[in-house]
């Protein structure tokens, strides 16, 4: 059996150049988390002390499967009556994460939003990060994978899991994707915490420290169906240049409403970098010479 051609979008100028497609991004790209979950009860209430431990069994139930708590249902349903209220003409495309709750959330949303008749692709891509086994390991090796976490948060590894910085690079995929499929319409997704963070920083092109700094502020805080607005059209002149450079940030059922924002991807100069470097201290080799 032959193999289909792939189709190529590439063409020859008249000068015989190669000449690439310019892509371009949709006119907005509206991503959600999910609702509260029963397992972001749980791990709230180990975080707090209310728990020692995470109850037997509990780590044997694959990350996907948990289930919107009775609240994560109520805020599902007031995000989708403010997204109606905001985008009354609804979306050209939904994109879901496989994850049980974030189709809950997605399920809730529309049918609050009154969107019956919309494509909704379910796509494991823009899916949570991967913890791997860390809820099975004792409390001492969790306090220093946090640790870790909050020191270096894109390259500390969950046990057999995923890092931040692995998590960024997929959000890209859902960026080619609609840039390809989608350019100019209105795309909403429904995904997680720590994939929102990742995707916003890959938009903005955070480094490190700023994206470290950043999502531990009150402006980068992801709470339950936090809505997450990326647009291509100028908030003011309302003229659409096809990329992503426009950002608001909501939460309509913890009454948060903020204004759109530029987002501006900080370039360096040298001294800048030497800044930056001189946060963090040579090591001490004592008597050793270089």
């Amino acid at each position: 059996m032959q193999t289909p051609p792939v189709e190529d979008h590439r063409s020859i100028d008249e000068n015989q150049s190669l000449v690439v497609p310019k892509l371009e991004m949709p006119a907005c790209l509206a991503v959600v988390r999910h609702g509260e979950s029963e397992a972001n009860l749980v791990q709230r209430a180990v975080k707090e002390g209310v728990l020692s431990e995470y109850p037997q069994g509990f780590s044997s139930i694959p990350d996907r499967e948990f289930r919107l708590s009775k609240l994560g249902c109520q805020q599902a349903e007031k995000t989708g009556l403010w997204l109606k209220e905001q985008y009354p003409g609804g979306f050209d495309v939904i994109f879901v994460s496989d994850h049980v709750r974030a189709k809950e959330t997605a399920a809730l949303v529309c049918r609050s939003a009154g969107w019956e008749d919309v494509t909704i692709l379910v796509d494991p891509m823009v899916g949570e990060r991967h913890w791997g086994r860390f809820s099975e390991a004792e409390a001492q090796v969790r306090d220093r994978i946090m640790g870790e976490r909050r020191r270096d948060p894109l390259h500390a590894a969950m046990p057999d899991g995923e890092t931040l910085l692995s998590t960024r690079h997929r959000s890209r995929i859902l960026l080619e994707r609609v840039s390809r499929e989608f350019a100019g319409a209105h795309v909403l997704a429904f995904s997680h915490g720590e994939y929102i963070e990742a995707l916003w920083a890959e938009i903005e092109h955070m480094s490190t420290e700023r994206q470290r700094e950043f999502f531990h502020s009150e402006a980068g805080d992801i709470r339950n169906c936090q809505i997450v607005e990326f647009s291509s059209v100028d908030p003011v002149s309302n003229e659409n240049d096809g990329k992503l450079r426009w950002v608001r940030s909501s939460c309509p059922q913890a009454q948060v409403f903020r204004d759109w924002n530029r987002m501006a991807p900080k370039k360096f100069t040298p001294t800048e970098l030497l800044e930056q470097v001189y946060r963090y201290p040579n090591l001490d080799f004592g008597d050793m010479k270089d």
